[in-house]
């Protein structure tokens, strides 16, 4: 329909015309393009008419100007077997397939082609659809009772209960339990969040879609448990090697593995911890046989001379610092430990031997004819003396060295003398060792500490030059003077025994002894019959002077010493007879009153 137009007035130069021509052309043109539009509307009405809005899509499913029938049609042939196909869920990050049917995730293709209508008759929608588009899902609703059912079956077979990690050691050989996170899968949160998806995406909502859980986490961690058990796998690889004194001991990996705690730490890991003190327990006994006490130095003959046998330290455990050397290597490869010592001095060192100067004999007296009985004695007290050391300024005395003398220490009964008369007693004949001590002291120039001579002279002994001893009362001891030492040596047989002294000599020794004189007549004992009686027929009594001379090695008189001895005569011992009227029976000799043989003196 064509509009007025108002007429312009004229202009007053003649362009008036030309003005009215353009203005006429615009109105024809805008009125074509209005027409061609209107005529354009009505052709787009009448052909799509009853038609879906064109650029709609459904499930991925073109629709848009498709009837709804045909609509329909082609959602349930190329969507539909979409829907009704299984999807795939996360849970606990394993993918696990959802059945849609059986989780109650319906579809309803009437339901949707339905709501999405035909096209508007309004222009200024029909001409916006040419820039827009319009996606829908296929869905209808979700059966929250049959999804539910669906979900909890899924956190039966997914979720795990928590295990704590462990290392532990057994018999020798490491047992580890790896630790697993609990998982729990939330049911409510995952059926909320399936029909979500389900509603607003459909299939292409819900693949892929991460289903809510809830973790219960454990203390250790995989990589502290195996770190622990690489731990305890080394102190139990091999047996640990102890190494001392000489000696070799093995801690094998039962004894290592009882000795091992592993504990909890603060973090997500373990302490393994070794206590060095009960690895040492295990082989205790082993490892003190390589302690030692301290050795003295020794001088001893041998071959015919003196030979020192040197000093040794003493060595005992230093568990302080064995214990941390035992906590180090256990947990590395080196699988030996030395044994750390303390040391402790001897009292006696292989200086002090060589410097007391024992190199030559300086002193040295035999005696024999002993019985058997008091050479059994001679016998066991030698072989206590053998070897004693005199240090310098130092005094030895027989009974204060040899302790008591009884038969707990070997020694047995034999002849003694008692109360100036033969008697026996065990350690009988001791006095014959004595002697022979007494008199090589005498020629070494040992100092006169103090010696008893026999009440009666005994034959066999040098007259003023003899001594005797009695446990506990009667002592022989001599002095070392000198500023060297003094080994005793003895050298027993079964006829005789000899006592030699080794040092330094400093001396010459002479012995003179003066005529005896002060001769005294035996005394006569008369024993009743029926007591203890073993005769004797007695001897003379004398005193004598021995001197001894103590010159320098040059030959230098240094001094001389005089010692008188008075022997009283040896008893002369009647016994008794039987009394005449004591039997009618021929006459018998009384073993206690019959003559005796002669004992050889011993004590």
């Amino acid at each position: 329909m064509a509009l007025p137009v108002a007429a312009a007035p004229a202009p007053e130069n003649g362009s008036g015309v030309d003005s009215a021509r353009r203005n006429k052309i615009i109105a024809s043109v805008v009125g074509g393009v209005v027409a061609v539009l209107a005529a354009v509307y009505l052709v787009d009405l009448l052909m799509t008419s009853g038609t879906i809005e064109r650029n709609t899509s459904v499930a991925g499913v073109a629709v848009g100007g498709l009837t709804p029938e045909q609509a329909a049609a082609a959602l349930t042939e190329q969507a539909l077997p979409e829907y009704s196909a299984p999807v795939v869920v996360d849970v606990h990050g394993v993918a696990t397939q959802i059945d849609p049917t059986q989780a109650g995730l319906s579809t309803d293709v009437a339901a949707t082609v339905q709501a999405l209508g035909t096209r508007s008759a309004n222009p200024f929608v029909r001409l916006s659809s040419f820039f827009t588009s319009i996606e829908q899902p296929l869905t209808d609703g979700v059966d929250e009772t049959a999804l539910t059912a669906v979900v909890q079956g899924i956190a039966t077979s997914t979720d795990l209960a928590p295990v704590e990690g462990s290392v532990a050691i057994d018999n020798g050989q490491v047992t580890t339990v790896q630790p697993v996170i609990g998982r729990s899968l939330d049911v409510a949160g995952s059926v909320e969040s399936i029909s979500a998806a389900w509603i607003s995406g459909g299939p292409g909502g819900l693949g892929g879609l991460v289903l809510p859980v809830s973790a219960a986490p454990v203390r250790a961690s995989v990589e502290g448990t195996e770190r622990a058990a690489a731990q305890a796998a080394t102190i139990v690889s091999a047996p640990l090697t102890l190494t001392g004194g000489g000696a070799t001991v093995e801690v094998g990996a039962v004894e290592l593995g009882a000795a091992t705690t592993i504990t909890p730490d603060s973090a997500d890991g373990f302490v393994v911890a070794v206590d060095p003190a009960a690895v040492l327990d295990a082989v205790r006994p082993a490892v003190e046989a390589t302690q030692s006490a301290p050795v003295d130095a020794k001088v001893v003959i041998r071959d015919g001379a003196p030979v020192v046998e040197p000093s040794a330290a003493g060595r005992a455990l230093d568990a302080a610092a064995t214990e941390a050397a035992v906590a180090a290597a256990v947990t590395t490869p080196n699988r030996t430990v030395e044994l750390a010592y303390q040391l402790s001095d001897p009292a006696f060192s292989t200086e002090q031997a060589n410097a007391l100067g024992i190199k030559e004999v300086i002193g040295e007296f035999t005696t024999g004819g002993f019985a058997a009985a008091s050479g059994e004695n001679i016998r066991v007290v030698a072989e206590k003396v053998n070897g004693a050391l005199v240090m310098p300024g130092a005094t030895f005395g027989l009974n204060e060295f040899t302790g008591p003398r009884g038969t707990e220490q070997g020694y047995v009964p034999a002849a003694i003398i008692q109360e100036g008369a033969l008697s026996t007693a065990v350690g009988g004949g001791i006095s014959q060792f004595a002697t022979t001590t007494y008199n090589a002291a005498y020629f070494a120039g040992m100092g006169d500490v103090t010696h008893t001579p026999h009440s009666f002279y005994i034959s066999r002994y040098p007259a003023g030059r003899e001594a005797t001893v009695f446990d506990g009362e009667i002592e022989l001891a001599f002095s070392n003077d000198y500023d060297t030492g003094v080994l005793i040596e003895t050298i027993w047989t079964p006829s005789d025994i000899t006592v030699r002294l080794w040092g330094t000599k400093h001396v010459q020794v002479e012995s003179v002894s003066s005529d005896r004189f002060n001769y005294t007549s035996a005394p006569v004992i008369v024993k009743p019959y029926g007591t203890a009686c073993t005769p004797s027929g007695g001897s003379t009594g004398f005193s004598i002077v021995n001197t001894r001379i103590i010159k320098d090695l040059a030959g230098n008189e240094i001094r001389r010493e005089d010692f008188t001895t008075v022997y009283n005569g040896q008893q002369n011992v009647i016994c008794s007879p039987a009394p005449a009227a004591a039997s009618t029976a021929p006459a018998t000799m009384d073993a206690a009153a019959a003559p005796a043989a002669e004992v050889p003196a011993g004590g």
